[in-house]
């Protein structure tokens, strides 16, 4: 039997799954050999967000914070405050000009930087012309981090723009409500300051990474170090969720399917077969595919069905002999990974009794859908 248990409170398949490749990939001495170092995973994570617009929801977000706090601060008395933080911002001249000034070396600093990923980029795309090359140009794409660097400069070099006005600031002091107190806008200011450095290390290691990709021995440890990180834990990953959701028809539940007999039972990745009723039905608009399956909630609702079905046999309710001699069954028809879309027919009941408005709502928690690998 599983124990589901290692998946967290809720036995995530996912979660499961991360533990053991994580694991195996620790006892592998390729796959240390090869793994990346933990400065390279930080700069990675910082730069997960990917896509232009998430960055600079995120800054709004943040800037709102700040305007809220120093909208809340205006309306406590400032003594006790160096004399440093006293300064008016605005109308100090003085504390005005700095952040202008500063804010203008940054912007300069961040456009040079990637006018050199963008001459970089091209460079590498003529030299990698050839033989596996769309390959190659994608191993590059991933090892360089060209997309996340690119779309983070883009947003800073934005939103340095924007700020050169200080638009919410402007508009909380508009209304009167502002402090006087500078210090949230020289902790901006650091922000800036930390993620221009950011983007300038990611843009130091995508210079080297391009400039060890042009080499084909290389070419060839870049590409090794691609398998050991990404495409080994992906399709080792892809493999035992498949196996553990398949897995589940026979240890779900507390109760095994079984042919030879009539007891009530699940199947996972399974259409079924006669006639099933329709349980939960979801309509996805994009491609979609199953992610994850919280099995703990999932066992109890199976259980909790099959303990009624057999009292709804004993008050003679109904006879699951009678229904087909495989007993009364629920089937969950996704399969992980597998791409979905439309209206798709994912929990059906054969015999039994129906599902209560708690136990669906439940399922339908357990399941976890997203969009599919590869989709934008």
């Amino acid at each position: 039997m599983i124990d589901w248990h290692r998946g967290g409170c809720t036995g995530s398949i996912r979660r499961l799954v991360r533990g053991e490749v994580r694991d195996h990939i620790h006892g592998n001495l390729s796959a240390r050999r090869n793994r990346y170092s933990l400065a390279h995973r930080i700069l990675r994570r910082f730069f997960s967000f990917g896509a232009f617009g998430k960055y600079l929801l995120f800054y709004i977000i943040l800037d709102l914070v700040l305007v809220a706090l120093e909208a809340v601060s205006s309306l406590f008395p400032q003594h006790g405050l160096p004399v440093w933080a006293t300064h008016g911002f605005p109308p100090d001249t003085a504390s005005r000009e700095l952040l202008l000034s500063v804010s203008g070396y940054f912007l300069a600093a961040q456009a040079g930087a990637l006018g050199i990923v963008t001459l970089a980029l091209a460079l590498v795309t003529l030299i990698a012309q050839g033989e596996n090359s769309d390959t190659d140009i994608r191993v590059y794409y991933h090892e360089s981090m060209a997309f996340q660097v690119v779309a983070s400069s883009v947003a800073l070099l934005a939103i340095l723009s924007v700020q050169l006005l200080w638009p919410f600031q402007l508009v909380l002091h508009q209304f009167g409500l502002g402090s006087k107190n500078p210090l949230f806008e020289y902790v901006m200011l650091g922000l800036h300051l930390l993620w221009l450095l950011t983007n300038l290390a990611a843009i130091a290691y995508f210079i080297d990474t391009t400039f060890r990709f042009v080499q084909l021995s290389e070419r060839e440890r870049i590409r090794e170090r691609y398998t050991a990180n990404i495409l080994f834990p992906l399709d080792l990953t892809q493999r035992l969720q498949e196996h553990y959701y398949a897995y589940a028809t026979n240890d779900v539940g507390g109760f095994r399917y079984n042919q030879h007999n009539c007891k009530p039972s699940a199947m996972f990745g399974h259409e079924g077969v006669g006639n099933f009723d329709v349980e939960l039905k979801s309509k996805f608009s994009g491609a979609t595919s199953l992610q994850d399956v919280r099995m703990i909630p999932v066992r109890w609702v199976l259980r909790r069905w099959s303990l009624r079905c057999r009292r709804a046999e004993q008050e003679s309710k109904y006879s699951m002999e009678s229904v087909n001699e495989l007993g009364p069954q629920i089937c969950f028809t996704p399969h992980m990974g597998l791409t979905m879309h439309g209206t798709v027919e994912w929990c059906r009941r054969r015999g039994g009794v129906p599902l209560t408005c708690m136990e669906k709502c439940v399922l339908r928690w357990s399941f976890v859908f997203g969009r599919a690998n590869g989709e934008e």
